[in-house]
């Protein structure tokens, strides 16, 4: 392949490096002929490099024949802004190396970027543009910025995995389809000097300027990702519908070890919910251990709170242990990812901000603390260490409680299988196109017909149809039928004249600048320490403090000493007992493919114990094919056994329904077996359905696992009523009834507003105040409620708490199922094992004047006190 490159750029290869990786022996041959492809390539597999040895070549073969202009003619687009600044640095190193510093410019632009390097670059370009997709739209809207990118030849679309699933990524494919529409409508004279005869299998030769043909697109995409399934998917969603796109599947090339591990010696083994000290212990162990640790929690709060113990179990190694999450400072953050960089740290304890493919050096290990609830999350974690080729990559996944234990043996079976989560694709988000349509109307005036066959080119948004973009266009005239008649002058975005869009007003340009993108406004208060902005936090837990208390932010225990408008100004209180913040996250939510793998597992683990003296015979298998060890797989094999002592296990084609009835409560526990956020949609319409039977209210309580129904005594529910409550008819008018006016979809309207443009959240020169946008939400939401229930706006925050918060569609598929399943009511005299998790979270609510974990824990022992003939290890 040397030979098909540029003779300079092949020279600094052969300098820089021995040898080719798989990666790039695939993507490169594709993109030096103006091909589209998807690479998906393990970490450190050499990715962004078999992206841009392609580029490189366009571009010396540019600069070779006098014809390289002083245009964009590669844009690199970046979920996120540090990994932005990081292949800014990473690639400058061959622009270096090959002598090119004087021919090719690299601009950095994020909402980061000072305004002096913007104007630099709206007055004299640069070659290469890195941006996210905010800063794309925001430079294609205007004209000044937009005539530089006419002539891009190449997109890098990094870490393309993170936009597939949600509307940031949704808006990225319409700034694309945008991009290419600009790009189409310049022609350029054939490139001079591009390589010849290059051929790939499946595709013709091709050389000269992509644009010289009317049937190829004027845009190479280059989608890059290391989870990417189902990959054909991906790549649709990455070059648009009918679109032609290179698949590239490069193999592991290096080793990856993921092992189970549990600092639990205590039995009965803890319940969901249990955090001890030997956890902290061990991983202070295991940081003296290696030379650089990378720990991930699945919330924020988590982080700060390893992190503080960890620093005070390792007072030595105390200033080498720092916290990275999103709320800390840009500056803190970016200290502590060139300190990991540079091996000045031994630990570095996050939540997500570390999983995405910034350069952080080398690190020897990754812990997860509590399972990331999905393979690809899982896999993404573990490549963060050992990140190059000719080093291992090596995970440990840390259970802290049984489910934690069963989740992880299972977690990491799917890891070595690589059994990567499938991507859902956000389907015609109305709140995007609405948007986009004023950012293309803000660029000039546009027809509704090319607006309206643009759109649909993008991938999610190929079955719009045009009645409902008819809809969207009238709501952008005036607000909507509700509104337009009074209101027109302040929801009126457009102007719809003789087949035309424009805006209604010159300062519409202005508002919609400062709010473009899908990143919802979330009010956070600045957390200041010495006059250094340390972080932020939630306005609402501010409120909740008053000066003196004390709360833990960045690894820090810090007392509050005054609040300000937006500020909250702190002092170090180092060894004090602090307050952790609860932080504005939700529970990462199991995926489907990882809670059927869980319902295989029971289920064979079911089949075993039901032989003879079989406790051994099922450890030694859970030994063997989920490679744990024994310790822990006897601690699976007793969690079993306790469970069918008192109930049974939930298996297969099985609907397990457990009764337990307390003072005058009963609980029923469904073990539906197929994720939150599924279990949130079944349970919804479940318990709307109990509710009119029972004519009054149900309690409702979910987890991965199941659901909980609380109802009084008298209520109870014969079997044959509660199996009617999961009819498949109607499933879908039910669960729009249960949702109606409910607080989930107040809140996904917020942000639907917010992108949809009718709530701005910024006004030009200032920032709304989150009580502002809320208030202004809530009473758009109930006027829509009331008077324009079809409002687009409206619909899509229906459609998103339907089909994006609660993944409705497994839920109706459960119910379609579950009408062929074996039904069982059990009545029990104590909570089973496999039910304590979600009742511990009912009763944690009610403790007021006990500790809710001791509490918890006491109750736990006693309840397996209660179950008959459980073996005296347990109930020790």
């Amino acid at each position: 392949m040397r030979k098909q490159l540029h003779p300079r750029l092949a020279e600094w290869f052969e300098g820089a490096y021995q040898s080719f990786t798989q990666a790039q022996e695939l993507s490169v041959p594709v993109v030096l002929v103006r091909k589209s492809i998807l690479l998906a390539s393990p970490t450190g597999s050499g990715k962004t490099l078999a992206a841009f040895l392609g580029i490189f070549d366009a571009l010396l073969r540019k600069i070779d024949a006098g014809t390289l202009s002083s245009s964009v003619q590669c844009i690199y687009v970046s979920p996120l802004r540090a990994l932005a600044y990081d292949l800014q640095k990473n690639i400058s190193a061959p622009i270096l190396g090959m002598g090119l510093e004087k021919e090719l410019r690299i601009h950095l632009r994020t909402g980061d970027t000072p305004p002096n390097e913007r104007v630099k670059f709206r007055d004299k370009s640069a070659h290469i543009l890195m941006t996210t997709p905010e800063s794309l739209a925001v430079m294609l809207a205007q004209e000044s910025y937009a005539a530089h990118l006419a002539e891009c030849e190449f997109v890098v679309v990094d870490e393309l995995h993170s936009f597939a699933a949600n509307k940031r990524g949704a808006d990225l494919t319409l700034s694309l389809e945008r991009l290419e529409r600009l790009c189409s409508r310049r022609p350029v004279g054939d490139a001079k000097g591009a390589p010849e005869g290059i051929s790939i299998s499946g595709f013709p030769q091709a050389s000269g300027d992509r644009r010289g043909s009317s049937d190829l697109p004027a845009i190479c995409r280059i989608g890059l990702s290391a989870t990417a399934a189902p990959i054909d998917l991906l790549a649709k969603f990455l070059v648009g519908d009918g679109r032609e796109c290179r698949i590239a599947e490069a193999q592991p090339e290096k080793k990856s070890l993921v092992e189970v591990f549990s600092p639990i010696r205590r039995k009965p083994y803890p319940p969901a919910g249990y955090t001890g000290v030997r956890l902290y212990a061990e991983l202070a162990q295991l940081i003296r251990t290696k030379r650089s640790v990378l720990v991930f929690t699945n919330v924020r709060s988590a982080a700060e709170q390893v992190g503080l113990q960890l620093k005070e179990l390792l007072p030595d190694l105390a200033p080498q242990i720092e916290i990275h999450h999103a709320s800390l400072d840009r500056s803190v953050r970016l200290e502590v990812e060139d300190r990991l960089k540079n091996g000045e740290l031994r630990a570095v304890v996050c939540s997500t901000s570390l999983e995405l493919g910034i350069d952080i050096g080398a690190v020897d290990l990754v812990v997860m603390v509590a399972t990331p609830k999905g393979v690809s999350r899982a896999i993404q974690r573990i490549g963060r260490s050992g990140h190059s080729l000719d080093r291992n990559s090596h995970g440990i996944l840390v259970a802290t409680n049984i489910n934690d234990l069963v989740e992880a043996t299972v977690t990491a079976k799917l890891v070595r299988e690589r059994a990567l989560d499938p991507i859902r694709i956000q389907q015609k988000p109305y709140d995007v196109v609405a948007q986009h349509i004023v950012g293309l109307a803000a660029a000039a005036p546009i027809s509704q017909e090319e607006t309206f066959a643009l759109i649909r080119r993008a991938y999610p948004f190929r079955e719009l149809d045009r009645a409902e973009f008819d809809r969207i266009l009238q709501y952008l005239e005036g607000g909507g039928a509700s509104l337009e008649k009074q209101y027109v002058d302040v929801f009126g975005k457009i102007r719809v004249k003789n087949g035309l869009i424009s805006l209604a007003h010159s300062r519409i340009a202005r508002e919609f600048l400062v709010n473009i993108g899908t990143i919802h406004s979330e009010s956070f208060i600045d957390v200041v320490l010495r006059r250094r902005r340390l972080g932020s936090v939630e306005e609402n837990f501010i409120k909740q403090l008053n000066i003196g208390d004390l709360f833990v932010l960045g690894g820090r225990v810090v007392r509050l000493i005054e609040t300000g408008v937006q500020e909250a100004y702190v002092e170090r209180a180092d060894g004090q007992l602090p307050t952790v913040p609860r932080w504005n996250a939700a529970k990462m939510p199991l995926t489907s493919g990882l809670a059927r793998a869980v319902r295989r597992l029971r289920t064979d683990v079911e089949k075993r114990l039901r032989k003879k003296g079989s406790d051994t015979a099922t450890a030694d298998w859970l030994v063997e094919n989920y490679q744990i060890s024994t310790v822990n797989a006897q601690a699976i094999v007793e969690l079993f056994r306790a469970q069918l002592t008192i109930s049974e296990i939930p298996i297969g084609r099985k609907m397990l329904i457990e009764l337990y009835r307390d003072g005058d409560r009963a609980h029923y526990f469904f073990h539906s077996l197929i994720g939150r956020s599924a279990n949130d949609a079944l349970s919804r319409i479940v318990a709307l359905r109990v509710k009119n039977r029972i004519g009054g209210n149900a309690l409702v309580t979910i987890d991965d696992y199941g659901f909980l129904l609380t109802l009084r005594r008298f209520q109870e529910l014969p079997l044959d009523a509660l199996r009617q409550c999961f009819a498949r008819a109607n499933a879908e008018n039910d669960l729009a009834r249960a949702l109606r006016g409910s607080e989930l979809v107040k809140w996904q309207f917020r942000g639907v507003a917010q992108t949809g443009l009718m709530v701005p959240r910024n006004l030009p020169g200032r920032q709304r105040k989150q009580k502002q946008l809320s208030w202004s939400a809530e009473v758009l939401f109930r006027v829509l409620e009331q008077h324009e229930p079809e409002h687009p706006l409206l619909v899509e925050a229906y459609r998103q708490a339907t089909h994006t918060f609660l993944e409705a569609d497994s839920a109706y598929q459960f119910l379609d199922d579950v009408q062929g399943f074996e039904w069982k009511l059990v009545e029990l005299p104590a909570v089973s094992p496999f039910s304590f998790a979600i009742y511990a979270s009912v009763i944690k609510e009610s403790m007021m004047l006990e500790d809710p974990a001791s509490a918890i824990e006491r109750i736990y022992r006693e309840m397996y006190a209660k179950v008959e003939s459980v073996t005296p290890s347990l109930a020790s």
